[in-house]
């Protein structure tokens, strides 16, 4: 049987029995000597009267009663008889004061040991949406119109040659660490058979915030990224654990620049319209009438891009050539302020809803005889074409226009929309890509096999790695490169493009140029997570990121616009991304012994209310050391002392 007693700490608990048994020690004290006098006979042998004396002196009724007892007694013998009620007085209090300083303590942390570890089942919807990763077969094919062999290959297989798979599998950070997480077992491109991945959305993670464990991934939303993880917790720790892991990061970059052009609308009848406007004005914040004269151009660096670079010059083209789909507008022509009335017939996207469009939206223009389309301003901004050799120098770039929240103008409450209300979005142009890292992970638990029980920060490791791709010359339309860390030996490898860094860009593929993939190859998500970006209005398969349907998730993206326009418009394409990676991909890498440190109990106390312990302390030390001296130098001899307590018993 146990007592509980709500709203009290252990300290305060102790200090509460401490005070009880003062009570009782000295009440208790005062009492039997209370009756022992009551119930003393009038007659009593001198032995009796000894013992009685005893009893009487040594209890607190002399000092209560205020008797002679030290009158007359000399300097020294008051001194120390007072000192040693005082003392007796301070340890009542020290005892009942210390207690309160006491509190349970943080865990600490054992020294680190190995334990084994086991996989934990993940129980979310995108865990049971994950099909068997014991039937994932890798295969490639090659080829954007005919079938070519691809690196290291015959042609007519999809099989990757075993000492490729050996170079990308001398770390557990390559691409045979990670899979879809959904895929189809079917035929894939010139009918081989192949695995192909279900793009689409499982379970919308956007709105979540902070880092934390998903099926076979860290997903970072507050920094957007994803980290490969099989998600194997150490087991036989009661309080749990804290360890670390390296892991192979990816995480999306994104880089956007602000074109000074805004869609302006009044909404008029929107509470029955599907699209909440299809009429609008084009207006001009500067994009226009203070549009550069220099033609923009980007460093081509390889792997050291400026994507800010390309967002710049995929903005100033579009500006440009848009110019001349109003009619050949001059830049004196237009001032700031200026409105072009445009409807959906004209650029193919409503106003209300946040979503990339078309870098030329208004269709294709005439430049000096020649027709420059919406696709051929994104290469431009991009730098590269499918033409081009994939290599580890062309990094997969992807431009779009994006178009922002919907932001009210009238002053109104954007939560209480209402006909006649104005509103505006910021157009954006935007330069993204994939870059790779690797990040250590430090993992706490409480012991609990649960993926919710983790608690999770990451960082830098200290020095840079050895990331490769494949040394080919087909073109990038033709093949999906093979990427990731490998053992320093591969370093000068001839069927390896290396480099040494902290980070690595991915390199461009089929896939970027296609947005499909041929194969089970599960490195040209990042692609496909970008290219369904471009594409995601009216794509029924991926979540709604419009905010048309998900008004909290409107309310974020307005946050982000509103606390940084620029790099709000940036960060909300890195949640988009790092949202669909999260539901189309899995890490792979099982560790089956963990070095952890052990978590420990520990009790925590305050020392402000050791203080009376400490003027105890100040009075024994002196005390004691006097006391010690004296005995061990024998300037006080031991007989003296029993001389003393014969002589000077009660009844004597």
């Amino acid at each position: 049987m146990a007592l509980l007693i709500a709203h009290i700490t252990v300290g305060q608990a102790a200090t509460v029995i401490n005070i009880l048994i003062s009570f009782f020690q000295y009440t208790l004290g005062l009492a039997i000597v209370a009756l022992l006098v009551y119930f003393l006979p009038a007659v009593n042998p001198a032995l009796a009267w000894n013992v009685i004396g005893r009893k009487l002196q040594t209890s607190l009724w002399p000092t209560l009663l205020q008797t002679n007892t030290l009158r007359g007694s000399g300097f020294s013998v008051v001194f120390f008889s007072y000192l040693s009620l005082g003392t007796t007085l301070l340890v009542a209090v020290a005892g009942i004061v210390m207690p309160l300083g006491l509190s349970v303590g943080p865990d600490l942390h054992a020294p680190l040991k190995t334990a084994p570890a086991s996989l934990v089942a993940d129980t979310s919807p995108l865990g049971l949406a994950t099909s068997p990763g014991q039937n994932y077969v890798y295969g490639r094919v090659c080829g954007a119109f005919e079938p070519v062999a691809c690196p290291g290959n015959a042609v007519n297989t999809t099989v990757i040659p075993a000492d490729i798979v050996n170079k990308f599998n001398a770390t557990p950070y390559g691409p045979f660490g990670m899979q879809f997480r959904r895929y189809y077992n079917g035929t894939a491109g010139f009918h081989y058979p192949m695995l192909i991945p279900q793009f689409a959305t499982t379970e919308s993670i956007i709105l979540r915030n902070g880092i934390f464990a998903a099926s076979g991934l860290i997903v970072d939303l507050d920094n957007p990224g994803i980290g490969l993880w099989n998600h194997a917790l150490p087991h036989g720790t009661s309080r749990g654990a804290t360890w670390s892991e390296d892991v192979l990061w990816l995480e999306p970059v994104s880089e956007c620049v602000d074109t000074n052009l805004t869609i302006d609308y009044t909404l008029k009848d929107s509470a029955v319209s599907t699209n909440q406007v299809s009429s609008y004005n084009l207006t001009d914040r500067g994009g226009f009438y203070n549009l550069t004269t220099e033609y923009p151009t980007f460093n081509r660096d390889g792997q050291n891009i400026d994507l800010r670079q390309h967002a710049y010059k995929g903005g100033v083209l579009s500006n440009s050539y848009t110019m001349l789909n109003l009619g050949n507008v001059t830049r004196n022509e237009s001032y700031a302020g200026r409105a072009f009335p445009l409807n959906f017939t004209k650029t193919e996207f409503f106003g209300g809803q946040t979503q990339p469009i078309n870098m030329l939206y208004m269709g294709a223009v005439d430049v000096d005889n020649t027709t420059v389309s919406g696709g051929d301003l994104i290469t431009v901004c991009e730098g590269y074409g499918g033409m081009d050799t994939a290599n580890i120098s062309n990094v997969a770039v992807h431009c779009n226009l994006f178009l922002g929240p919907s932001q009210r103008t009238d002053g109104g409450d954007p939560l209480l929309p209402a006909d006649n209300s104005t509103w505006s979005q910021r157009m954006f142009s935007c330069a993204s890509g994939t870059r790779a890292r690797m990040q250590r992970i430090d993992f706490t638990f409480n012991g609990t096999m649960d993926l919710s029980a983790l608690t999770i920060s990451r960082r830098d490791i200290d020095t840079p790695v050895l990331w490769a791709t494949e040394a080919t010359t087909l073109n990038i339309t033709d093949v999906d490169l093979l990427w990731g860390r490998v053992a320093d030996s591969s370093e000068g490898d001839p069927s390896l493009q290396t480099i040494r860094s902290d980070v690595f860009y991915v390199p461009a593929g089929g896939a970027d140029i296609w947005g499909v993939t041929t194969g089970g190859l599960p490195t040209v998500l990042p692609a496909l997570a970008w290219g369904a970006i471009g594409n995601v209005v009216g794509n029924t398969q991926i979540v709604d990121y419009s905010g048309i349907s998900n008004y909290a998730l409107l309310r974020k993206f307005q946050q982000l616009i509103l606390d940084d326009p620029v790099n709000g418009a940036a960060q909300i394409q890195k949640l988009m991304w790092t949202d669909m990676l999260a539901n189309t991909m899995v890490g792979t890498d099982t560790r089956t012994m963990l070095l952890i440190g052990e978590n420990v109990s520990s009790v925590a106390y305050d020392l402000r209310y050791a203080i009376p312990a400490f003027l105890l302390l100040l009075i024994w030390l002196p005390t004691f050391v006097g006391a010690a001296f004296v005995l061990i130098t024998g300037l006080l001899k031991v007989g003296y002392l029993r001389f003393l307590l014969t002589h000077t018993g009660s009844g004597r």
